[in-house]
């Protein structure tokens, strides 16, 4: 019941502070916790196995280890887990119970690496004693006597670690040592002379690999003659006993060729062709190793296994050893060189009979008569074998003769042949004038009976643009089929999908030459391979090739063009057309339409001889770009010959185009300047104007000019080597349009005309004329114009005053002006007196209210020019009225009475202003 003191409620409450602080503290540490342990993420993989070690603990509480025998528990102390609990103690436990296993663990493998070393390093001792022993045994010598006598007595009882004896080393004393000595030195003589023997063949190998020709290919070079490409059935018969191992010598073999032989024919063809270039690099290598002479030592480094073949002793044979190599490589070069030879000539053969050129042409005066060798005395054809083949011997049309050219046999034949540069350049100038001959009969068939089912292109004669066109369309066609045809005979790609191109075929074995066969046949062609009996002489090219076999195309071509041309360039007639009488061609002039007169016939053929120089000058185009492709694609490839300086030569149908171009381009001036010469003429014959006329060449030419592809390039871009052609100028629309608008100003005496000349200016510059180029002749066409106005207002001006009453006194002002004297009034003067001006200013004054200024509307069609040409007009009408106003009214007047001035001429002005 006793009061407190201040001091013990002073005590009781700070405890009570204390706690109260204390408890906010441990709430802010366990919100910290939980909030931790929400962010926690289980999902993770050592989150996870974590929790798989804490599932996986005891949940005794007895938890125990066993360490060295005695059974610990587990954390020292009491145990954590109490009734399936886990607490930071069970964890703990749990961890140094793991830590203290992998230990043990840990020791125990230790404990095993170490005994495997020790065992290790006991092996190692005894291999390096048994390697020392070894070694010093193979050093010593073979048989020591002495040695085996000292020792002999106290290694009775000891073994050889070999599992000899001494005593059976020592028996036999020096004699065992001799024999084995003898062995010794027999076995190092036979090891020397394997050595050198193993090296002797391996030469003899590589000399037989590089020099030598395998069986099959020696048969080949010496019996193979194509015998599958020739049809041997019943026609061998007339053969001689001395040819009948050859199917050509027979006159009707080249009538009797196999057009698509068998595949085996094919490969032993090929198999042939392949060992005659193999032939080729043999005798190059061969003249590559004896030419350049011998080495520094004076011994033939590339047979000196040949030498050691023939020295059998050491007793100086190497004198004659050297030249003993050389004669023999010289011996079998000649033999290949006749190998090589008379291949040659069996190749050349077969192609002239297979391709039906040279000595197997057919021909009916000289057929089969040109020999061959020196043993031949000419072969002929019977005349009946011939007149049933035809004039193309065994080819029943020229699709199958442009087939036989570009056969691969023929393909691959031509690029071996190259090899004999005699053959060679005569097999390519026989198919050069073949294709000569052949180019030209289609061309002359397709003239005059048609060819390859299209009309004779003579039908179209009357048609002098068809006609042309037609005849070089047929001329470019042949053109690029012997452009193909000469680069398929000049390039051979060596990965042809033929047998014998370098693949292997049906038996596994690989035909035609290696990789570095073929680099060493490309060394022969870039050396001197024509240096041998050829002086500057070198085959024929590509372009001089393609050139030869358009030749003969393009003389009938020019001929008729040139026709054509001059046929149009003429002005007399009436039309144009082509006429081909009793195997003539001539050019007469007749009217496509009864109608026409002159000037339609002479534009016509104007526009005709155009469109031709534009056909012209496409073909010209086109040869140029297609020969520019040729070049390149034959200027890198593997061509004997391919760029010499025959190529200059140009080719016949790209000259024949450009002389006929522009032969067709001075005709065409011509004829243009003789029709602007001639506007007058044809203006006078027809109902047309001059400018009318002219307009109608500008547009149709310019529209002929848009139509032909021989001026599509023009409108792409123009090179400054093309502008400083002269050709290109004369066909050109600033030439045209110069012309024909330089010819008709003179002549142009309306304004319809000028507008006439605007109207063909405006078609020029949508067909391609630069408006640059257009600026001098628009201007001059405008000036022209301005004085038309000119004139036509002054006329119409004198007409206004007639009626408006001004026109006498205006006359006879300008008599008085002509003999005026000093004191002279206009009030005397005759048609000036008062009743005259009065008379004429009254009836203009009541004119004022309907000015007769005329609207132009028939005269001028330009609204603008109209508007001018009135105001003009009106002008002119306040200038007459101006001068008598102010003539009137001076002192030179002399009039009393001035009242009939009712205005002055600005206010006429006024009222005349439109």
């Amino acid at each position: 019941n006793t009061k407190p003191t201040p001091n013990m409620s002073t005590m009781t409450a700070a405890p009570t502070r204390a706690t109260s602080s204390i408890g906010v503290g441990s709430n802010n540490v366990l919100s910290d916790k939980v909030n931790r342990a929400l962010h926690v993420r289980t999902d993770t993989p050592a989150m996870r196995a974590a929790l798989d070690a804490l599932a996986s603990l005891p949940s005794d509480a007895n938890n125990s280890l066993m360490i060295g025998g005695v059974k610990h528990a587990a954390g020292g102390g009491t145990s954590g887990v109490t009734g399936g609990v886990i607490d930071a103690r069970s964890v703990r436990a749990a961890i140094e119970k793991d830590a203290l296993r992998r230990a043990l663990e840990f020791q125990k493998e230790l404990q095993k690496l170490a005994a495997d070393a020790t065992t290790l390093r006991t092996r190692v001792d005894n291999v390096a004693k048994v390697a020392s022993l070894v070694g010093t045994r193979v050093e010593s010598q073979i048989v020591d006597v002495n040695e085996s006598f000292k020792t002999g007595e106290a290694s009775n009882n000891s073994s050889d670690p070999f599992g000899r004896t001494t005593t059976a080393i020592a028996a036999g004393g020096g004699d065992a040592w001799e024999e084995e000595r003898n062995l010794a030195s027999r076995l190092a003589s036979a090891q020397k002379s394997y050595v050198e023997a193993t090296k002797r063949q391996t030469a003899v190998n590589a000399f037989l690999d590089k020099f030598d020709l395998s069986e099959e290919e020696a048969r080949l070079l010496d019996h193979y003659n194509y015998e599958g490409f020739v049809a041997s059935d019943g026609y061998l018969e007339g053969v001689g006993d001395e040819n009948i191992n050859n199917p050509w010598s027979h006159p009707s073999a080249a009538l009797n060729v196999i057009p698509n032989p068998t595949q085996v024919a094919v490969d032993d063809a090929m198999a042939f062709l392949n060992a005659l270039e193999r032939l080729t690099v043999i005798r190059r290598e061969l003249t590559k190793t004896f030419g350049s002479g011998t080495s520094a030592g004076g011994v033939d480094v590339s047979f000196d296994y040949d030498n050691s073949m023939i020295m059998d002793d050491e007793t100086g044979l190497g004198s004659g050893q050297q030249s003993l190599g050389t004669h023999s490589a010289l011996r079998m070069m000649e033999q290949l060189a006749s190998r090589q030879e008379r291949a040659h000539e069996r190749l050349y053969q077969f192609l002239q009979f297979f391709l039906g050129i040279g000595s197997a042409a057919p021909s009916s005066n000289n057929t089969m008569m040109v020999p061959i060798s020196s043993t031949d005395n000419g072969r002929s054809i019977s005349a009946s074998d011939v007149a049933s083949y035809g004039a193309l011997g065994r080819f029943h049309d020229g699709d199958d003769m442009d087939e036989a050219f570009n056969h691969s046999i023929i393909r691959r034949s031509l690029h071996v042949l190259r090899h004999s540069p005699a053959h060679h350049d005569h097999a390519l100038e026989l198919i050069a004038s073949a294709r000569r001959t052949e180019v030209t009969r289609r061309f002359l068939l397709a003239l005059t009976s048609g060819y390859g089912g299209m009309a004779p292109l003579e039908m179209k004669a009357h048609d002098p643009v068809g006609y042309v066109g037609d005849m070089l369309a047929f001329a470019f066609r042949a053109f690029r089929v012997e452009g193909e045809l000469v680069k398929v005979l000049f390039l051979w790609n060596d990965n042809e999908d033929e047998n014998g191109d370098g693949k292997e075929n049906e038996g596994g074995e690989e035909e035609g030459p290696s990789k570095n066969e073929e680099k060493q046949l490309d060394d022969v062609e870039a050396e001197d391979v024509y240096n041998d009996d050829q002086g500057d002489d070198k085959p024929m090219s590509v372009n001089e090739m393609l050139a030869q076999s358009m030749g003969g195309l393009a003389r009938p071509l020019r001929t008729r063009v040139s026709q054509v041309v001059s046929s149009l360039a003429s002005q007399g007639g009436g039309g144009s057309g082509v006429d081909h009488h009793q195997g003539d061609l001539r050019v007469h002039h007749r009217s496509n339409n009864d109608d026409d007169d002159d000037t339609s016939s002479s534009l016509n053929r104007l526009v005709a001889v155009f469109s031709v120089c534009g056909l012209l000058r496409f073909y010209c185009s086109a040869v140029q770009k297609a020969l520019d492709k040729l070049e390149d694609q034959t200027a890198g490839a593997n061509v004997v010959g391919g760029n010499n300086d025959r190529d200059g030569a140009e080719n016949p149908f790209f000259t024949t185009c450009d002389e006929c171009l522009v032969e067709a381009a001075d005709s065409y001036v011509a004829s243009l300047r003789a029709f602007g010469a001639m506007l007058v003429t044809h203006s006078t014959a027809s109902a047309e104007s001059e400018a009318q006329l002219a307009q109608r060449v500008i547009v149709r030419i310019s529209e002929e000019r848009v139509a032909s592809p021989g001026f599509a390039e023009d409108f792409a871009s123009g090179t400054e080597e093309e502008e400083e052609d002269l050709v290109f100028k004369q066909l050109s629309l600033p030439f045209l349009v110069g012309t024909m608008i330089d010819a008709a100003m003179p002549h142009l005496k309306t304004l319809d005309d000028g507008a006439v000349l605007k109207s063909a200016l405006n078609v020029a510059l949508k067909c391609g004329l630069k408006a640059s180029e257009s600026t001098k002749w628009s201007k001059l066409i405008q000036d022209r114009e301005k004085n038309l106005v000119e004139i036509f207002v002054d006329t119409e001006t004198d007409e206004v005053l007639q009626v408006c009453g001004l026109e006498g006194l205006r006359s006879a002002m300008q008599h008085m002006n002509g003999v005026y004297v000093e004191g002279m009034t206009m009030l005397s003067h005759p048609g000036l007196s008062q009743r005259d001006v009065e008379t004429s200013m009254k009836k203009f004054y009541s004119s004022l209210f309907s000015p007769p200024i005329p609207t132009f509307e028939d005269t001028i069609k330009d609204p603008e020019l109209r508007k001018i040409a009135r105001s003009k007009t009106a002008g002119r009408v306040v200038d007459v009225y101006r001068e008598l106003y102010e003539a009137i009214t001076s002192d030179k007047g002399g009039y009393a009475d001035l009242a009939f001035l009712g205005h002055d001429p600005d206010q006429v002005k006024t009222l005349l202003s439109l």
